[in-house]
């Protein structure tokens, strides 16, 4: 069997070399048994060969051997392999054996995202590695810059970014499918042993060095004025400069204006192979950044045993950990980075401690055996892929919900199995107006169909019509999961008469809620399958006319999030007394959450209970309402409104109650309700929708009936007189959530996938 070729497409490669250039050469000088390398790159020099077949890989310089071809390199690089691999399979066929590998923000990546234009099945890795700050990555060049990364995001499979600085700016451009953070590492064999310091002069004073292109955003400029101040305190330090670039002119001046010139080297360019011979003879490596990708020169003082400063921007906090593995200092502030190089040269057992813990960091986290093993997989995973499926969806994190965390799940982990994802979020064309926003959206998810298999939509109406028109046209199967009705909750949002779900598939409506059950009725039934999270809710989307045989019945999966800390302890801190009878709720602030019946059942409660509390968690229409309902009951005291809170503060709520109760008369399949049983607080649920299929009535919990605000009272009083109940339930409660598991959740969505 033939080796899958990494097409590599690099804006340089040898001999000129950074951080891309030394990751590429380490990588493929790893893996170079299990695939084939060719990289593309720009030539800009007549001396270099076209072709060079290199131990790591066979190299491919396009242009004319002048310095404009890294503009050139976008259009040479696509011209080159459309005419290699002919025009005739670019769209309906995948080029089988080839993995396309961007490297860097740059011309070379960029010319990967044209090669997707011609060959949408020919999966695309970038990887983001850039040392400019997300501000001048949104506005500089004119705004090329934006525009070419953005392209690049489109057309990626799956990224990997040397940081999660940089891995965080990819999400902030909407990146939304794939990724993970691969750093750049350091050969350390390389780096000799920094108790064999080399002695760099006949003087005894100690050694400060950077290893540093002369550019603005590396803070040479600083740590000049910082080693200034330094001499005064310690006059026979010395500061070795290792690089060069368009700043040194300016440097030297800077030097020679603050006198200490004749204590300052500047080397100038520096082969790589040499720099741990300039680190050996060292005390503190420092370098100073006004933005970072990733910082590899940290790595690699730190291979060398030496302690370092940086400082807190970009993904140096991702390498330094101050005051364990080296020391962070404030930007662009030279008395404060001066300070932290004295303390370091005054305490040797600091900061041998320090470049010790920096040493273990760098062999542990930043060799280039693991990060090679970690692209292997990468690579494998692309180009085995045996189904490419678009996911489309209305919420992506940053965002919160459900829909959220499921895709997120999805595109990290079914990889794993066969599956590539690409995600279409909805949030890129929210802004835009209603009619025109779906119509974008449909254009977009039309366009990355092309190198598609399937399509998978999680709702019926926003994301679900246009991605199932988007399908129709593409002539793609078309998957959709339903969690809920559509139709029904904006209906009970805009009427103050309520109606079950139940009832709402036999009714008539007013037009907008007749229009609403069409299209998700028409969606789902042009399902090639519909996965639902419930029994309860595959009986539902039966009534919209769906064959029981297109519907797979999939639980949603479930882990458990970590508890940190006691119940005694979460209520201390949340300040809620020890006497107290502590009620939860949580949910959208809407009718159907029936939070109007549990306030009721307050006034009966803390007649019964004096001590009882009831925090309700979560926003919504309804909030002004219920606000005026409790002031009208005079239950100030004994109701809260908390309001939206961040999960972790949730999660402390539920570990803090006494009893959760769930008093909705809908629910497809609550997640909250799992993280109430993951919490061990006792819980009481309505029987409505899902929920009897995670509660067991006298088992797990209490499943109810009735839900109104007498009968509610009824229940929550007799639970509290029970407390050996509450803990029976907590305990078993825990237990139950073993059948909700991500592997099983994953096996059935990638059956389901497959069988298309």
């Amino acid at each position: 069997m033939s080796k899958t070729t990494i097409i590599v497409c690099a804006t340089a490669y040898h001999p000129f070399v950074g951080g891309v250039e030394i990751a590429i050469e380490e990588v493929a000088r790893r893996l170079h048994g299990q695939f084939s390398f060719l990289v593309l790159t720009a030539r800009m020099s007549r001396a270099l060969p076209r072709r060079e077949v290199r131990p790591e890989a066979t190299v491919i310089r396009l242009g004319f051997g002048a310095r404009f071809d890294k503009w050139l390199l976008p259009f040479l690089i696509s011209l080159r392999i459309v005419w290699n691999l002919g025009f005739g399979i670019c769209v309906f066929t995948k080029p089988k054996g080839f993995v396309l590998w961007g490297m860097d923000l740059s011309q070379g990546s960029l010319g990967a995202a044209m090669v997707k234009i011609f060959f949408p099945r020919m999966p695309f890795v970038l990887t983001v590695q850039y040392g400019e700050s997300e501000e001048y990555v949104r506005h500089g060049r004119g705004g090329l810059i934006r525009r070419g990364f953005r392209m690049m995001l489109k057309r990626a499979d799956r990224v990997t970014a040397i940081s999660g600085y940089l891995l965080g700016m990819a999400r902030g451009f909407d990146y939304c499918g794939p990724a993970v953070v691969v750093p750049n590492g350091a050969d350390v064999t390389k780096f000799k042993n920094k108790n064999e310091k080399r002695k760099t002069t006949d003087r005894d004073g100690k050694t400060i060095i950077t290893v540093s292109r002369l550019v603005p955003k590396n803070g040479v400029d600083v740590l000049i004025r910082a080693f200034t101040e330094v001499r005064k305190t310690m006059p026979d330090t010395l500061l070795s400069i290792v690089g060069d670039g368009p700043e040194q002119d300016t440097l030297e001046e800077l030097a020679h204006a603050s006198g200490v010139r004749d204590a300052i080297v500047f080397h100038g360019t520096v082969p790589h192979q040499d720099v741990p011979w300039h680190l050996q003879g060292a005390d503190v490596f420092v370098r100073p950044s006004r933005s970072e990708g990733m910082g590899n020169a940290f790595v690699e003082a730190m291979a060398a045993g030496l302690p370092v400063i940086g400082t807190a921007v970009g993904g140096i906090p991702d390498i330094i950990t101050h005051g364990d593995t080296g020391l962070l200092t404030q930007s662009e502030n030279a008395h404060d980075l001066a300070r932290q190089i004295v303390r370091l040269l005054r305490d040797p057992v600091y900061a041998e401690a320090i470049a010790a813990k920096g040493k273990e960091k760098a062999a542990r986290s930043f060799n280039w055996d693991s990060i090679a093993r970690a692209y292997q997989d990468i690579f494998f995973q692309e180009a085995d892929a045996r189904k490419r499926v678009v996911i489309a969806t209305g919420l992506f994190p940053p965002e919160i919900g459900g829909p959220a965390t499921y895709v997120h799940l999805l595109t990290d982990a079914l990889s794993s199995y066969g599956v590539s994802m690409r995600v279409v979020a909805f949030r890129s064309v929210r802004k835009l107006p209603t009619i025109i926003r779906h119509a974008a959206y449909f254009l977009k998810v039309a366009m990355i169909a092309r190198g598609s298999d399937s399509i998978f939509a999680q709702d019926p109406v926003s994301t679900g019509m246009p991605a199932f028109l988007a399908a129709r046209l593409m002539g793609k199967p078309f998957v959709l999961k339903i969690v809920g009705d559509y139709a029904w909750e904006q209906y009970m949002q805009r009427h103050a008469n309520a109606v079950s779900l139940e009832e709402f598939q036999q009714g008539r409506y007013d037009l907008k809620t007749a229009i609403w059950r069409f299209i998700e009725r028409q969606v789902a039934q042009g399902a090639s399958r519909v996965i639902v999270p419930s029994r309860y809710l595959k009986k539902i989307v039966m009534q919209w006319g769906v064959p029981e045989e297109n519907i797979r019945m999939v639980y949603n999966a479930f882990v458990p999030p970590r508890m940190s800390s006691s119940k005694t302890d979460t209520r201390a801190v949340l300040g809620i007394p020890a006497e107290t009878f502590q009620i939860i709720s949580v949910g959208r602030l809407v009718p159907w959450k029936g939070f109007d019946a549990l306030i009721s059942a307050m006034t009966a409660i803390v007649r019964e209970i004096p001590h009882a509390r009831l925090s309700i968690i979560g926003s919504g229409p309804d909030e002004d309402a219920l606000r005026k309902k409790i002031a009208q009951m005079h239950l100030e005291g004994a109701v809260s409104l908390v309001g939206g809170v961040p999960h972790e503060a949730l999660l402390a709520y539920l570990r803090a109650g006494d009893l959760f109760v769930l008093n909705s008369s809908y629910e497809g399949f609550s997640h909250t309700l799992l993280e109430a049983l993951a919490m061990e607080i006792s819980v009481m649920a309505s029987d409505a929708g899902g929920n009897g299929e995670i509660i067991t009535d006298g088992v797990t919990g209490r499943l109810y009936r009735r839900r109104d605000a007498l009968s509610l009272a009824e229940e929550i009083t007799r639970l509290y007189h029970d407390a050996s109940l509450r803990g029976r339930f907590a305990h078993a409660g825990k237990i139950t959530l073993e059948k909700f598991t991500t592997e099983s959740l994953l096996a059935s969505t990638a059956d389901t996938l497959f069988a298309l």
